[in-house]
């Protein structure tokens, strides 16, 4: 007797489909997949990928965002670990693990690129941005902390040195006549930034950065 298909949820076709496109982007790199492509590879008709996420361009939005979540989430584990003090060398570790992914690096890189994209609503953002405000202030416990606006202010410069570097780095290492794969260049590139960074978030709280 044939076995029963199971009858999926529409949010469970939906992870289905992005878990699919998640693979193929992956693989094959943001330039070089369509929603039929994706359709053919989970065995969907195309018209149900374009119902669920409307044009190329809105999907990969979706397949970014799920990447940030787990980014972010080790970024919360690291100030969980740290007993709620989010220190900017803890955080840079992070960032810069992940970006040594080139398939990350790609995919973001595309969608910031893309015009769809651009000036997207970013409430993942907001949301990492609050939870290292609350693990300041916890850790302060009604000492002078630093402003939201200083706290979004070196969030903002750790994501752009970092993600510059991941895109730019080798080549700057090389055209300085170093060796871009020795790692020793990188980790001094982060220890610096993160000293930096840290310096700048306590400066207006009159506190000491963190080592």
């Amino acid at each position: 007797m044939a076995s029963r298909r199971r009858r999926r949820s529409p949010e469970e076709s939906r992870a289905e489909l992005l878990a699919v496109a998640a693979r193929l982007i992956g693989e094959r790199g943001p330039d070089n997949v369509s929603l039929r492509q994706i359709a053919e590879a989970a065995g969907v008709a195309h018209g149900l990928v374009t119902h669920y996420f409307g044009t190329y361009a809105a999907l990969v939005r979706q397949v970014l965002t799920a990447e940030n979540d787990r980014i972010e989430e080790r970024v919360r584990e690291r100030i969980r670990a740290e007993d709620g003090v989010p220190t900017a060398a803890g955080i840079m570790e992070v960032l810069f693990e992940t970006l040594t992914d080139e398939r990350y690096l790609r995919l973001f890189v595309w969608a910031e690129m893309h015009a769809d994209y651009q000036g997207a609503a970013r409430p993942e953002l907001v949301d990492l941005i609050d939870a290292i405000e609350a693990g300041i202030r916890a850790a302060l416990a009604g000492r002078p902390v630093p402003s939201r606006a200083r706290i979004e202010t070196v969030a903002l410069t750790g994501l752009a040195a970092a993600y510059g570097f991941a895109i730019g780095g080798r080549s700057w290492l090389a055209g300085l006549g170093h060796d871009p794969d020795d790692p020793a260049h990188q980790e001094r590139f982060r220890t610096q930034l993160a000293a930096m960074l840290g310096a700048h978030m306590v400066e207006e709280s009159g506190l000491q950065p963190a080592e």
